[in-house]
């Protein structure tokens, strides 16, 4: 057998019932050259028992930690291994179809250049749709303002690069179980290249009533709010080493605000003034007020605050939200394409002819 390109990490705790059938549906992978890392969390030696079966194939080997890593925890012991050419994170409740491995490397193979290759997620159980995560390209600070304007978890499910995880580094943890961290991470990987989607849905998640979205949604209100503010903290410390100058970094900071505020759950309370606060107050905690100094903008801080009335208006009206992206689309390509006019109007036209096709995808999905 030729040496492996793949490494799948298999993060599992209390999931006795449903890996068997992951780890079986790996076994029948058309493409036979990886390795499995099976890192069983907390001493769950029920899970353990279940997988035990599976080691007779040399491909796959198992790791017990004695003490609780959570998911975050696990997944950033994994990535600290001697990973292969890509890594495939796999839970341990999804499957994907025989010819998933082959079909993205072959995708990876045509793109040097994608950090992360990865398929539609098709849904069964509780809910039956698809979940789409369209590609991103283009200079890093254009891919960055893609990923945080409509970024998915789809992409951690497909093939990611190795050298793209080094440059990005592990996943941030927190007090809020990392809900938001996963993001952030992804937006660190786009850094390193561009997110390719292959149109096929070969990926498919098990909905059911376990899952870590249900767990997060049945969180007191106040705690969701607060989670929200690591996304904030955390899209800075990922889009501020791609900024060249003050001007991009003081547009940076308010874009970010304004996506985490304006697309925030529905939570209480509702003023978008508290949760701005929330979120520097966030950054300050977190000891990275650096993020938001910029040389010849002393008032960084109140500009910030200041979004505050901005933000309200947008919030009453749909048609000003549209001319405010619009807006924000025209400014971006002139801070991505300072000396190219015709570079510019191609940027805008791309953006809204890719916001007019999700909506209508959106429609044609959802009715």
């Amino acid at each position: 057998m030729s040496t492996s390109r793949i490494t799948v990490g298999l993060p599992v705790y209390k999931g006795a019932d449903l890996i068997t059938k992951t780890l079986d549906c790996l076994q029948r992978q058309t493409f036979e050259d990886f390795e499995a890392i099976i890192s069983v969390d907390g001493g769950d030696l029920e899970t353990a028992a279940a997988c035990r079966p599976f080691l007779v194939d040399p491909r796959f080997r198992m790791v017990m930690h004695a003490e609780r890593l959570d998911w975050f925890g696990n997944f950033n012991w994994l990535l600290q291994q001697d990973l292969q050419e890509f890594f495939c994170y796999r839970q341990h409740d999804d499957t994907t179809a025989p010819e998933f491995f082959d079909v993205l490397l072959h995708s990876a193979d045509r793109e040097l250049n994608a950090a992360a290759v990865y398929c539609d997620c098709q849904f069964s159980g509780g809910r039956n749709d698809m979940e789409i995560a369209p590609s991103i390209e283009g200079e890093p600070l254009d891919r960055m303002f893609q990923y945080i304007e409509r970024g998915n978890a789809v992409p951690v499910r497909g093939l990611i690069r190795s050298a793209a995880i080094r440059q990005a580094g592990l996943v941030r943890s927190d007090e809020f179980r990392a809900v938001a961290e996963i993001f952030v991470w992804l937006a660190k990987l786009l850094r390193w290249g561009n997110f390719r989607r292959v149109a096929k849905p070969l990926y498919y998640r098990l909905d059911h009533a376990d899952n870590y979205h249900k767990q997060v949604a049945r969180w007191p209100e106040d705690r969701k709010r607060a989670a929200l503010t690591t996304r904030f903290t955390g899209f800075l410390e990922a889009a501020m080493p791609l900024c060249r100058t003050p001007a991009e970094r003081l547009f940076v900071q308010q874009f970010i605000l304004d996506r985490v505020v304006l697309d925030r759950p529905r939570i209480e309370p509702k003023d978008p003034g508290k949760l701005i606060t929330d979120c520097l107050e966030r950054l300050k905690r977190e000891g990275n007020e650096n993020l938001l100094r910029i040389e010849g903008h002393p008032t960084i801080l109140e500009e910030l605050q200041g979004r505050q009335d901005d933000i309200e208006l947008l919030e009453q009206s749909r048609l000003r939200r549209i001319i405010y992206r619009i807006r924000q689309w025209s400014r971006m390509a002139r801070l991505i394409y300072p000396s190219s006019r015709m570079r510019r109007v191609n940027y805008q036209i791309r953006h809204l002819l890719e916001a007019i096709t999700n909506k209508m995808s959106g429609l044609l999905r959802y009715g």
